[in-house]
């Protein structure tokens, strides 16, 4: 089996407009990653595989004209099973919606079809995106968990099966399944992406992005964004349409979260590691030690997670 490896689309985009390359050729390779790593990861509940083709077909056929619609026309992409599709079931991870079809996209999925994305499958979410894991492996160790609840999202970009895939988060639905799997993981503000047609209604959730790289992460968001916008009542996703050039920032703010007390020792010492890199770059850390503020500010976020969990729970009650 081949080692993961998250593929970017954007590099390509220059090979798209000589026609050197084509986003239906881009699909194929995309597939033929599903069919090495899907049997051993599991990060699909569904796909409709004749239907992403035809979406290449006719992106490849805009690519060689000149027209794309977006940056991101003809990319594969993974939708969280907690957002609605009109051409495959929403499950929600759950045996009590297996075949279920609303036979209508969310918002976020209409804003990809407009960009021109190929919407490959929908990956697998835990159910209900809470706490009853799905049967989905992380791809760097098929022994090991990849996280959740976004979790086969994360599994299908870090294996390059696509290039990017749509993801919920109320805690760390996104950012701890990326982080597990070693790809780019995006949460943005709560209301920042149409959560219209997502089954996670928390009123802390909110959708996001993984992706194969920054690049993409933030083009992606944005594409969707410009399109449909963000809940409402929400000023939506702000920032340019590009992902501005990266820049070394003069300081970091640290904090020690409630989680530092469970961390064990290694993993304190990789980050107090990282910590000492960042000074040797010339980036100054602003710890509590230093300044009263962070101290105010770890202290008020203290109870931050066994809060949100009882929100959650009054709330899907």
């Amino acid at each position: 089996m081949s080692k993961p490896s998250s593929r970017s689309y954007v590099t390509s985009l220059e090979a798209f407009r000589s026609a050197t390359d084509s986003p239906r050729d881009f699909l194929e390779r995309s597939l033929a990653r599903l069919n090495d790593w899907e049997g051993k990861i599991r990060a699909f509940v569904n796909t409709n595989i004749s239907a992403a083709r035809e979406a290449a077909d006719r992106s490849s056929e805009r690519w060689r004209s000149g027209r794309p619609l977006s940056p991101i026309d003809g990319m594969p992409v993974g939708v969280k099973d907690i957002m609605e599709t009109a051409d495959m079931p929403t499950e929600q991870g759950s045996p009590l919606f297996a075949g279920w079809r609303s036979v209508r996209d969310a918002a976020a999925v209409s804003g990809l079809r407009e960009a021109g994305a190929v919407i490959l499958g929908k990956t697998v979410t835990t159910e209900f995106a809470a706490t009853e894991p799905g049967p989905t492996r992380n791809p760097w160790d098929i022994s090991r968990t990849p996280g959740g609840s976004s979790s086969g999202s994360a599994a299908a970009v870090a294996a390059g099966i696509v290039s990017a895939a749509l993801g919920t988060q109320v805690i760390g639905s996104i950012i701890r399944p990326a982080s597990y799997c070693g790809c780019y993981g995006y949460k943005p503000s709560v209301g920042s992406i149409n959560r219209g047609g997502s089954f996670d209604h928390l009123s802390q959730s909110c959708a996001g992005v993984l992706a194969a790289t920054l690049d993409e992460l933030w083009i992606v968001a944005r594409e969707i964004a410009a399109r449909v916008g963000g809940d409402p009542g929400s000023c939506g996703l702000s920032g340019p349409r590009d992902a501005p050039p990266a820049r070394q920032p003069r300081s970091i703010a640290v904090l020690r979260t409630a989680g530092f007390a469970a961390a064990t020792s290694e993993a304190g010492d990789i980050f107090t590691e990282f910590q000492e890199k960042l000074q040797r770059s010339g980036i100054r850390l602003i710890t509590r030690e230093n300044t009263s503020a962070v101290a105010h500010v770890e202290s008020a976020i203290h109870n931050a997670g066994s809060l949100s969990r009882a929100i959650n729970a009054w709330e899907s009650r």
